[in-house]
């Protein structure tokens, strides 16, 4: 959701200047996963306790290569509308998360902002917008998705729409600060809300009606993800945010995941042997480490209509690894289930570095012992001379990923910045089970869709 433009809270100076791995002697779980489950089945449950982890020693792996760094973009990128700043961005999907048309069209909904503004200012003015096309590279801007003032919070931040039965469709998005709270970047309340209406299209273009009936379906508990209050102390914007909706396919249930963060108060978390993996010699653990406690949040559908929801423990935790761990989404493929999330440089914690981009595990199960892919889990990363390139990548079933343009500088030392706000060229990976391969560049915002279904 966002980049490097926010503000930042300053990180306290370090209680002690390092924590040795050896001194830890700690044992167990993250303090998100609850008591560990014993082995078999009801372990790797969606609704059991077992939380996997991204480890600092993971991280640790992270090597850019040609496999794993998106191409330079020029700084003579096409824009798809001069009328608003767009970013995170999805497609219009059904509950088995593949990408689908309507009557024909292409539908791809983003984060939107004036074009008038501040680029770094556009988070505080966000708002859904949608946009249709035809060869689902070329599109029309259709306006906001919500009625002016409909929706809850003060601003839409990023989620996901489903197409459910012939033109219901319903979002999930991140409610952000207060009701009607104004542009404020000192209100960065977070809570996951819905709301549904229909869609219509004729040979000209499409359209929506509805999405007047916004309710919040979680907010965070404190105890397994962080609130608003409790992250006060940290350096970086707590997370309860970016619900992506799916049916999964073990047990025809409907899910949220989400990002947040460990509950607790920021800076009391303690780093556990789990968290940190086996490390290799020599390494240590700065004790600013504890402020970052990023994890991939659960949520499960208790009603037909998906209007309320109970929250379940994390997925997978970034204790001690990234404070970060944006726009979670899955891919269901051959036989495996893929979880892909973005990070930024800045949101590692001491002592581990990464570029912007996407990140990805792998598992047998949607709660399982995820893999991280490629052995520290980078996927994609922006190449170091354009480290702001692109970032909100989004995996689909087709294994096409989009992205949007974030700064392009034309000059060395990060002179003369070019601000995008518009889709990024389409890239394309393959997958041999835990390794992940860029293998080529399509177009600039190039979204097809990976099922048509049948016309209504």
């Amino acid at each position: 959701m966002f980049t490097d433009h926010r503000p930042r809270r300053r990180v306290r100076p370090a209680l002690a200047a390092v924590v040795l791995v050896a001194a830890l002697g700690l044992l167990g779980v993250p303090a998100s996963a609850g008591p560990q489950a014993a082995p078999g089945a009801a372990r790797f449950s969606p609704q059991g306790t077992y939380t996997a982890v991204w480890s600092r020693a993971d991280a640790l792996k992270v090597r850019p290569d040609a496999t794993n760094t998106s191409p330079l973009i020029p700084a003579t990128f096409p824009v798809m509308t001069d009328q608003v700043w767009i970013w995170d961005t999805w497609p219009l999907t059904d509950l088995t998360t593949d990408v689908v048309t309507y009557r024909g069209w292409h539908v791809i909904f983003s984060l939107t902002a004036p074009r008038n503004i501040f680029f770094g200012d556009r988070h505080w003015q966000a708002r859904i917008g949608y946009f249709y096309s035809r060869d689902a590279r070329t599109w029309t801007y259709g306006g906001p998705l919500f009625p002016a003032g409909s929706s809850l919070g003060s601003r839409e931040w990023a989620g996901s729409t489903v197409l459910e039965g012939r033109d219901e469709v319903q979002t999930f998005y991140t409610a952000s600060g207060h009701d009607n709270g104004g542009i404020d970047p000192n209100d960065p309340l977070q809570r996951l809300a819905t709301a549904s209406g229909r869609i219509h299209a004729n040979a000209s273009r499409v359209w929506f009606t509805g999405f007047t009936n916004h309710k919040i379906i979680a907010e965070p508990d404190g105890r397994m993800y962080q609130t608003l209050q409790q992250s006060q102390a940290g350096p970086i914007i707590y997370a309860f945010r970016d619900p992506f909706a799916f049916r999964n396919p073990a047990d025809g249930r409907v899910y949220v995941l989400f990002e947040g963060n460990t509950g607790g108060v920021a800076g009391d978390y303690r780093c556990t042997a789990r968290d940190l993996g086996p490390l290799p010699p020599g390494h240590t653990v700065p004790a600013d480490s504890r402020f970052y406690t990023g994890n991939i949040g659960l949520a499960e559908a208790t009603s037909p209509d998906l209007r309320t929801f109970r929250l379940l423990p994390p997925v997978l935790s970034a204790n001690c690894v990234n404070q970060q761990t944006e726009r979670p989404h899955l891919v269901f493929h051959r036989g495996q289930v893929y979880l892909f999330t973005i990070s930024h440089t800045f949101t590692y914690a001491p002592g581990l570095t990464g570029p912007d981009g996407v990140y990805g595990f792998v598992s047998r199960t949607v709660r399982g012992d995820y893999r991280p892919l490629n052995g520290s889990a980078l996927v994609l990363g922006n190449p170091a001379s354009q480290r702001l390139q692109q970032y909100s990548h989004y995996v689909m079933p087709d294994l096409l990923v989009e992205s949007f343009i974030d700064t392009i500088f034309t000059q060395p030392g990060e002179q003369a910045p070019v601000y995008g706000g518009t889709l990024a060229p389409t890239l394309r990976l393959e997958f041999r089970d835990a390794n992940t391969y860029m293998v080529q560049q399509l177009g600039y915002g190039y979204i097809p869709a990976t099922r048509t279904p049948p016309r209504p």
